[in-house]
């Protein structure tokens, strides 16, 4: 699995925890919507530390919890 589709399945897991809608997200990690929404792309995401780390920050977990999960342990 490639590290942006780690991320990817990461964001939605999280969002599915917390009952937010991607643009529910961007509003609480002060992004612009289009800011996720390409990071969130399948094919083109490729988010940068400044957008993960406000995507956490977005979720109100520390980068180190974000990365906390089974699915960072399978990308490549």
């Amino acid at each position: 699995m490639e590290a942006r589709t780690a991320f990817q399945l990461r964001v939605r897991e999280l969002c599915e925890s917390q009952n937010l809608t991607i643009y529910a997200l961007a509003k609480r990690a002060n992004l612009p919507r289009t800011t996720l929404l390409s990071a969130m792309d399948p094919v083109r995401g490729n988010p940068s530390l400044k957008t993960i780390a406000a995507v956490a920050s977005g979720f109100r977990v520390s980068l180190a919890e974000f990365f906390d999960a089974e699915v960072f342990d399978e990308y490549e």
